[in-house]
């Protein structure tokens, strides 16, 4: 069965968020266990993109205002915060090697 214009304009959009979530390492932030397992999105990509949003765009804001990492860490509040950025930026030389040796 031939998929109508707009399923495939969805699909599409999906395989790009999926592979931006995936770049940028956020299966490390997701609370689905098979996401983290798989280190790759495997829920809902839009649902996550919409809840990640904000954060991205606030961790965009702080790269161009400071452009190093550790200013960066240092403005964090929380701890559990500053654990998650911690591990999430653990996660990306590692990705960056894996899509390199594909």
């Amino acid at each position: 069965m031939k998929q109508s214009a707009a399923t495939e304009c969805r699909v599409q959009r999906e395989r790009a968020l999926r592979f931006g979530a995936d770049r940028i390492c956020l299966w490390r932030l997701c609370a689905d266990a098979a996401c983290r397992r798989a280190k790759a999105c495997r829920g809902d990509v839009r649902a996550c993109a919409a809840r990640m949003a904000a954060w991205l765009a606030a961790l965009e804001d702080e790269r161009r205002a400071r452009r190093d990492f550790a200013a960066i860490e240092s403005g964090i509040e929380t701890p559990a915060e500053l654990r998650a950025y911690r591990a999430w930026r653990r996660a990306l030389p590692v990705r960056a090697q894996s899509r390199r040796a594909e």
